[in-house]
């Protein structure tokens, strides 16, 4: 899209400060979860043991456990570009890829996560990983692989928002210390019952600000029937396609198939959310915690919809992009809010609160998380007799230790983004690595026949490739090589100036031959452009790679096991069948016959579901 010479689209200047009431709302959000902090450090006796601060005792009610699940994963990023993702290629089907995903946690990994009562999640792959050799190369490179995905997204997430609140009048640096010092602090103090508790909080204060975004929203734009119209008049209703093509960006595979791929490391794979199924005392809290949350991560999901068809609704006409009114589609809520909902008292303080809220969930359950797999991982097993206390203190000290690295990582990012943009890269990281260790886990509980050299193989393998597709995709869209698959978009109606001052829609100041000029050229025949084997290859849906990734994964550490125990058939003891999940083991003995699985499967007495199990490789 571009203007012909002469003609200039006439912008709003949306940077002014905000009235002090919206600083108020979000002002009271950031203490509140401070106060939170301040009271399970100072004022709940107990809170100093490295149990209660790491696993919040074991003894947390459902209400926060489920919240702080939903939320720790509703960031930002997620608030401000689900609705883009609307806003660019139209309704998805993605919301409905939960289900399938919480019924096979709830079958499969949470009765082993929860059986096993471990603080560390990949301690569960570790005691079932077990061999004669060492496992400190499994254990490192799993770790580390962890740090690599989790810190870039707590950065990121806060980077985002320091970037996002231009039209609140916020400085970077002022935003970005807030954060960490509330985060770091609440975190530090109280643990993990601190931070479920202010998730708990964000979570309502997310929920409020998207639900009050919504209703005014409809009622501004002019109600939801013509909401829904100009969305469907250009293609953006759900999209039914059945298109097998994996380039295609939204189908009902890639939103189904490739939705439970993406979202299943998030819930089965990661230290946060594990830590929090096992902060509740019995399996039956824990499925209830993931039941709810189910729910409300497709809530979640309908809501950010939502607002992503109200925003194209009131731009319809007038792209803002490429009108110059922002610099960044992560920046179409907040300018929606300011241009269309400003003369709703409190309603933009709540939109920033809420995304502030999405950012101070991810990092607090980074730093609680961080600091629960290096204290268990690493200084129970290198400086052993530690009383619960001694390795408590420590555990504080590591949260704010890791917090003052991710604080000054913020600032090293926002330096290197004015030369480089670096917002693709951390999720090209996030994307490669999270799926592998998923990966990991899987073939630690399904499999008895998978051992840590083998899955190790398999797992660098696994990177290499769902990185290589990853950051081929990156450097072929900066060369304009991918597929534009945008629905369509138009600068029509939006407020134009000729070179005589004279203002009107600048459909109206430009020539019937140049009209074509104000809209986006279309894309809907991407499918009959040439494009070369790599390019096809790095043009696969951001949705399948986590995919990719589990898939590699399995495959190549199953075959690089049978390889290892081939070579060293004396190295690898029988598998204790709690390592295991329970209906898979009932698969293999229908499969194989028990008699021929005793040969894989210690079905005898269960092996100790203490913290500090470690079994020699």
């Amino acid at each position: 899209m571009s203007l012909p010479d002469g003609i200039r689209i006439t912008t709003t200047n949306f940077t002014e400060t905000l009235p002090w009431s919206e600083y108020l709302v979000i002002g009271t959000v950031i203490l509140s979860s401070l106060s939170i902090g301040v009271y399970y450090g100072c004022f709940v006796p107990g809170n100093t043991k490295n149990d209660q601060f790491l696993m919040a005792g074991r003894s947390m009610s459902i209400l926060p456990v489920t919240l702080s699940l939903v939320c720790s994963f509703v960031s930002a990023v997620t608030l401000l570009g689900n609705p883009v993702e609307v806003y660019y290629y139209g309704q998805q089907w993605t919301f409905l890829c939960f289900i399938p995903m919480g019924i096979t946690i709830w079958y499969l990994y949470l009765p082993v996560f929860h059986e096993l009562k471990l603080t560390s999640a990949y301690q569960a792959s570790f005691k079932k990983l077990s061999m004669k050799i060492s496992n400190k190369n499994l254990r490192l490179t799993i770790l580390l692989v962890f740090r690599m995905e989790i810190q870039p997204n707590s950065e990121d997430n806060v980077f985002n928002i320091c970037n996002r609140t231009f039209v609140a009048g916020l400085d970077y640096r002022i935003s970005a210390a807030t954060i960490f010092v509330v985060c770091v602090a609440y975190s530090s103090m109280g643990g993990l019952k601190a931070v479920l508790w202010t998730d708990s909080l964000q979570a309502i204060v997310m929920i409020v600000s998207l639900v009050a975004l919504g209703i005014c929203g409809i009622i501004e734009v002019g109600g939801f029937s013509l909401a829904w119209e100009r969305n469907v008049d250009t293609g953006r209703q759900f999209n039914n396609s059945l298109d097998p093509d994996p380039r295609r960006r939204h189908t009902v595979w890639t939103s189904l198939i490739g939705g439970y791929l993406l979202w299943m490391p998030f819930f089965a794979a990661t230290q946060a959310q594990i830590q929090r199924y096992n902060s509740v005392a019995t399996l039956r809290q824990a499925r209830m915690c993931l039941l709810f949350n189910t729910v409300g991560m497709m809530g979640f999901y309908l809501l950010c919809a939502l607002l992503g068809m109200l925003i194209f609704a009131q731009f319809y006409n007038c792209d803002p992009v490429h009108a110059k009114l922002v610099t960044s589609p992560d920046q179409l809520l907040p300018l929606f809010v300011i241009d269309v909902l400003r003369g709703y008292p409190t309603l933009p303080g709540l939109l920033i609160a809420g995304i502030t809220s999405g950012s101070m969930s991810t990092v607090s359950s980074a730093l609680n998380s961080l600091s629960a797999l290096i204290t268990e991982d690493f200084v129970k097993r290198y400086w052993p007799g530690k009383s619960d206390i001694v390795l408590g203190n420590m555990s504080k000290i590591i949260s704010v230790a890791t917090g003052l690295i991710a604080f000054l990582l913020v600032f090293v990012m926002k330096t290197v983004n004015e030369t480089i943009q670096i917002a693709p890269f951390t999720t090209l990281i996030t994307g490669s690595l999270l799926g592998p260790i998923l990966g990991v886990f899987t073939l630690g509980m399904f499999s008895p026949w998978a051992n840590n050299l083998g899955v190790l193989c398999g797992m660098i393998i696994s990177i290499a490739i769902s990185g290589f597709v990853g950051l081929g995709n990156i450097l072929a869209g900066r060369k304009n090589l991918l597929p534009n698959m945008r629905l369509p978009l138009t600068i029509r109606g939006c407020p134009c100036a000729n070179m005589t001052g004279f203002e009107a829609a600048c459909e109206d100041l430009v020539d019937e031959d140049d009209q074509d000029r104000l809209d986006l050229p279309d894309t809907s025949g991407w499918k009959n452009l040439e494009y070369s084997g790599w390019v096809k290859i790095w043009s696969a849906s951001y949705m399948w790679q986590p995919g990719i990734g589990i898939v590699s994964t399995l495959i190549f550490g199953i075959l690089f096991s049978s390889l290892v125990s081939a070579l060293f058939p004396q190295r690898y003891p029988k598998v204790k069948s709690n390592l295991l999940s329970r209906p898979f083991v009932r698969l293999w003995n229908k499969m194989f016959g028990v008699k021929c699985m005793q040969q894989f499967i210690d079905y005898g007495e269960h092996s100790d579901n203490n913290n500090n199990a470690d079994t020699k490789f």
